[in-house]
C-alpha cells in the first residue's frame, strides 16, 4: 500500500530532489520517513526560515524545486521569509507544512491558521494535499514552480492524510524541461528592428539581470554580442557571473556599492539593451533617458522602464539571432570603459584607518580558486561584496536581493557547499546577520558542510546607521555585543580566528582552505569603510 506520503516523496525522488530542509513537528514524521525510505536526504536545520533559505538556494542552482518542510502554526509561519525570497528572487520551491487533521480543522483553535492565505500572497499556488488528488498535485506542483518566471509552490499536508492508502498517482510523471519558442514571431518585426537600431546607436551598452541565469548558453551569447560590438556590459547582482568579471568589457553591478559611478555611465548611452533584466532586483527608478530593446522570457509587463522594442522567448536564441544579423563594429573606445572601471576601484576602496571591509573581500578573492562560490548576506557589507567579489561564472555568487533579507547568506552556503563538495564556499555576513542564526552553525557541523563563514564585526547595524546619520538623526538602538567567535567555534570543535590586519586575513584563509571543517573567521573591520 502506498500512503500520501509515499506518492509524495517518490515523485519527488523521481524528479531527481536530492534533499529536504526543514524543521519538523509530529504532524509531519510520517512525511519524513517517506523520504528516508525514498533515498531522499532531510537536513534538519535549528529553524525553519533557514530550511527555507536552504531551499531556495537549491531551486536557484540546480533549477529544480528546492524542497523545504515545516510542522503547523508557527512551524508554518517561521518558514515564511525563505518562501517569500524565493518569490521574489524567482527560485522553484515546493514548499509542504503539516496542517490539523481534516476531522478538526474546522472546529480547533489551538494552532489553527488559514495557512493556504498566509503563504497565498508568496507563491505561485497553493493547495491542500488528500488521498485522491495527491499525485496530481504534487505533479502539478513540480510544473508550477519550475515554469517561467519559477517561484514556490505552497502545500499543506493535513496530519491524517499522511498515512491514507493514495488512491491513484498516475498523474505523477516527470516534470518536462521547458524550452521557450526560440522568438515570438521569429525573424520577423521584432528581430529586425531591433538590429537596425543596434546598427545605427552610437554609443550602446547591456543591461544583463536575473532572467539570463536560467537561458542555458546566454551568458555565451552576452559575451558574444559584447565583443562583436565593443559593447560594454553592466549586471545585476543577481546575474553575477554571466560575463567574467576580469573581462575587459565588464563594467559593475548596478545598485550595488559605487552605484552612482555605474549610472552615471549608463546614461551617456544612446541604448539599453536591457537582456532578462527582472526589475525585482531594483528600487531605484528608471532614470536613463535613451531607447531601450527589451529582450526576456516575458514580456515587459512591468512597465517599470519603457521599451521601444520588445523581443520575448528563449533568450540565448534571441542573443543567437542578434549576432547572426549585426556586422562587426567598435561602439566604445576601451579606454573609455577602463576609465570607468578604474573609478568605480577608487571610489569603494575608500582609504580609512584600520582593516577594511573591502581588503577582506580582497584578499579572500586573489587566495581562492576562480571557481570559489561566494554567498552574502544583507547588510552593509551586501553592497561591497555585491560590487567588488569578482565572479567569473554564473551560479557562484548569491544574494537575498528582492526581498533583501538578513540571515540568508550562512544558509544559502550551506546549500552552495553540498551542490559544490569540490569548490570553497565563502560566506560574507555581518555580525548583525550571524547573530540572528548562531545555531545553524551546529548544522553545518553536524551534516560536516565545511564552508569559510567570513563574519565582519562592527557591533552595530551599521547599515541602519548610515541611515540615522543622513537623517540627521541620534545612531540610537543599533549597537550590540558579540560572542567571542573563537571560543564559540573551539566549543563546536571547529577553528575558529580573529583577525584585524590584512595579513592575519590570509593565514587564516590559507588555512580553512586545508581545512574539512566549518571555519569562523571574525574581521574586526572599521565601518567607516562603508561610508562614500
Amino acid at each position: 500500500m502506498l500512503t500520501t506520503s509515499d506518492v509524495v516523496a517518490k515523485t519527488l525522488k523521481q524528479e531527481g530532489i536530492e534533499y529536504v530542509f526543514g524543521f519538523p513537528g509530529g504532524e509531519v514524521t510520517s512525511l519524513m520517513d517517506a523520504f528516508r525510505r525514498a533515498g531522499i536526504k532531510f537536513i534538519l536545520t535549528k529553524h525553519e526560515s533557514a530550511a527555507s533559505f536552504m531551499a531556495c538556494v537549491y531551486g536557484e542552482i540546480t533549477g529544480k524545486p528546492g524542497v523545504c518542510l515545516a510542522t503547523v502554526g508557527p512551524g508554518a509561519t517561521n518558514m515564511l521569509t525563505g518562501v517569500a525570497n524565493g518569490y521574489l528572487d524567482r527560485a522553484p520551491m515546493i514548499v509542504i507544512t503539516g496542517q490539523l487533521s481534516t476531522d478538526i480543522y474546522e472546529t480547533a483553535v489551538h494552532q489553527q491558521l488559514d495557512l493556504k492565505s498566509i503563504y497565498r500572497p508568496v507563491t505561485k499556488w497553493c493547495a491542500t494535499i488528500n488521498s485522491e488528488n495527491v499525485g496530481a498535485v504534487i505533479n502539478k506542483a513540480i510544473h508550477a514552480a519550475v515554469s517561467e518566471r519559477p517561484g514556490p509552490v505552497y502545500l499543506e499536508f493535513p496530519s491524517n492524510v499522511a498515512v491514507q492508502e493514495a488512491k491513484s498517482m498516475q498523474n505523477s510523471i516527470p516534470s518536462v524541461k521547458y524550452r521557450l519558442p526560440q522568438v515570438f514571431d521569429v525573424g520577423g518585426y521584432g528581430l529586425s528592428e531591433a538590429v537596425e537600431v543596434v546598427s545605427k546607436s552610437k554609443t550602446p551598452i547591456m543591461l544583463a539581470g536575473l532572467d539570463v541565469v536560467r537561458s542555458v548558453g546566454a551568458d555565451k551569447g552576452i559575451i558574444k554580442l559584447a565583443e562583436k560590438l565593443q559593447i560594454p556590459v553592466v549586471v545585476t547582482p543577481k546575474a553575477k557571473g554571466i560575463m567574467p568579471e576580469d573581462h575587459p568589457l565588464f563594467v559593475g553591478v548596478i545598485e550595488m556599492q559605487g552605484d552612482k559611478v555605474i549610472r552615471d555611465f549608463v546614461r551617456k548611452a544612446d541604448l539599453t539593451i536591457n537582456i532578462g533584466y527582472d526589475i525585482t532586483e531594483l528600487d531605484k527608478p528608471w532614470d536613463m533617458d535613451a531607447k531601450v530593446i527589451h529582450i526576456s522570457s516575458v514580456p515587459n509587463t512591468d512597465q517599470f522602464y519603457p521599451a521601444e522594442i520588445e523581443i520575448v522567448g528563449d533568450i540565448f536564441s534571441i542573443l543567437e539571432g542578434l549576432n547572426e544579423r549585426l556586422n562587426e563594429d567598435k561602439k566604445w573606445e576601451q579606454k573609455t570603459i577602463d576609465a570607468v572601471r578604474k573609478e568605480l576601484y577608487k571610489t569603494i576602496t575608500p582609504a580609512v584607518d584600520g582593516l577594511t571591509p573591502y581588503e577582506v573581500v580582497e584578499i579572500i578573492r586573489e587566495i581562492v580558486p576562480k571557481d570559489a562560490v561566494a554567498t552574502a548576506d544583507v547588510g552593509a557589507h551586501k553592497f561591497l561584496v555585491g560590487q567588488m567579489w569578482k565572479t567569473y561564472s554564473p551560479k557562484t555568487f548569491f544574494l537575498s536581493n528582492g526581498l533583501s533579507s538578513m540571515g540568508y547568506g550562512f544558509p544559502a552556503a550551506l546549500t552552495a557547499k553540498l551542490l559544490n563538495p569540490d569548490k570553497p564556499v565563502i560566506v560574507f555576513i555581518g555580525d548583525g546577520g550571524m547573530g540572528m542564526y548562531l545555531g545553524e552553525i551546529e548544522t553545518a557541523v553536524r551534516n560536516n558542510i565545511p564552508i569559510i563563514a567570513v563574519i565582519f564585526n562592527d557591533r552595530a547595524l551599521s547599515l541602519i546607521q548610515m541611515n540615522q546619520e543622513r537623517k540627521g538623526i541620534p545612531v540610537y538602538g543599533t549597537s550590540f555585543t558579540n560572542p567571542d567567535y573563537v571560543k564559540l567555534a573551539e566549543s563546536f570543535g571547529i577553528q575558529g580566528f580573529r583577525v584585524e590586519a590584512t595579513d592575519e586575513v590570509r593565514a587564516a584563509v590559507n588555512t580553512a582552505l586545508k581545512s574539512d571543517k566549518l571555519t569562523i573567521i571574525e574581521a574586526v573591520i572599521n565601518a567607516q569603510a562603508y561610508r562614500i
